[in-house]
């Protein structure tokens, strides 16, 4: 084939190309050019890029089922690889489902759950961390009569059991948690009665909780993300109903006082937020179930509109992927299609899609980078449950 080409460019080319306009006809090509150019293709033309190969977009796989169904929960990796998911509402009547004081742990080496010690407390709409030791730690939530605690638990993993850890200085849910980089945890606002701006800072080497600077709006179901040089950027929130906010503030750890930044294009609550690579801050979805997303610089203190989602999203989950992309999961109404951002494109992909899609889940990153969704209010054929069904997010 290749030396057909060759004997039709060497013999016809100068008359197709006078009957096109008169052009010079084009040199033949020599023995030498010849043997130069690669099989299969013209001599004398450029070889065409390999495309670059697409990021993977990966698959959902069953997990193994818990005992209980849950949503509002609170779902941490613990030192030892295990996931430990407590608390949360129940089945139930759906005026008055029960609140959990029930906690289970999942092995990734045996694909099981194990239940362990129950909370001294039943709690909803909590939020717990991992300490630096390992140990799961959670503060607050509401009990089944929708009362704000002030209690908080540890779990050690070595014996199942929770003991008591300090009380909070308020009592609080719909409120946020964060491991900072110095394994202190900041517990911020949420609701008891109304709004509060009070902020707690939980020192594991003291097993004290002490106040630190108050925000200057009280905020329930916002988003903390530590930043780069330590500081805390605290973005949205409002009430389930609205209104919702668009205010921003920063912890400077120094100090321990916040400060008025720049406000984010849309008012969001219940959307997410995460930590980039490049230490940007991408936001996406909000109440409205809002399919907008924007990307915050702290060194400008400056926000910018991201490309937008497919899917209007809220109280969904994000998770950043070992490459730098984010998966972007679930949402009112119980969206089984994620979605993936590529921070080196600014655009998004369709991810898979879920086994059951969910809202109100939690999503945790393994120690070997897969990601485990659980529980949440979740699409079973025609019908919405609480799941017991946890997905694994993997390549």
């Amino acid at each position: 084939m290749r030396r057909l080409l060759i004997l039709a460019a060497i013999l016809g080319l100068a008359a197709l190309v006078a009957g096109c306009g008169g052009d010079e006809p084009a040199a033949p090509t020599s023995p030498a050019e010849e043997a130069a150019a690669p099989a299969g293709e013209d001599p004398g033309t450029e070889a065409e890029p390999e495309p670059e190969p697409s990021a993977p977009i990966g698959s959902f796989t069953e997990g193994g089922r818990m005992t209980d169904a849950r949503m509002d929960h609170v779902t941490v990796l613990l030192g030892d690889g295990r996931i430990l998911t407590a608390g949360g509402r129940g089945r139930g009547a759906t005026i008055r489902p029960p609140r959990l004081e029930r906690a289970e742990v999942y092995d990734p080496g045996t694909g099981e759950w194990t239940t362990v010690g129950e909370m001294s407390a039943k709690r909803e709409v909590f939020c717990g961390v991992a300490l630096d030791d390992g140990r799961g730690m959670i503060f607050g939530g509401a009990d089944e009569r929708r009362e704000a605690l002030k209690t908080t638990e540890i779990l050690d993993p070595a014996t199942g059991e929770w003991t008591p850890g300090p009380k909070m200085t308020k009592k609080r849910w719909k409120h946020s948690c964060l491991l900072l980089s110095d394994g202190r945890v900041m517990i911020a606002s949420g609701s008891d009665i109304g709004f509060q701006e009070e902020v707690d800072i939980f020192d594991p080497s003291t097993g004290e909780i002490e106040a630190t600077g108050d925000m200057a709006e009280g905020r329930a179901r916002f988003t903390l993300t530590e930043l780069p040089d330590g500081r805390v950027l605290a973005a949205g929130g409002g009430k389930d109903e609205g209104p919702y906010m668009a205010s921003v503030e920063i912890w400077d750890p120094g100090t321990g006082q916040w400060s008025a930044a720049a406000p984010m294009g849309e008012e969001r609550a219940s959307h997410t937020a995460t930590l980039l690579g490049d230490g940007t801050v991408l936001v996406v979805g909000g109440r409205g179930r809002l399919a907008t997303a924007e990307i915050y610089d702290p060194e400008a203190d400056a926000w910018t509109a991201a490309a937008g989602l497919t899917e209007g999203r809220t109280d969904h989950t994000a998770s950043l992927l070992p490459d730098g992309r984010v998966l972007i999961a679930g949402g009112v109404s119980s969206i089984a299609l994620s979605e993936i951002y590529d921070p080196a494109t600014g655009q998004w992909t369709d991810g898979p899609s879920m086994i059951q899609g969910r809202h109100q889940h939690t999503a945790t990153t393994m120690a070997d980078g897969r990601i485990m969704m659980v529980g949440g209010q979740a699409q079973d054929g025609d019908r919405r449950e609480l799941s017991n069904l946890p997905e694994i997010y993997g390549p």
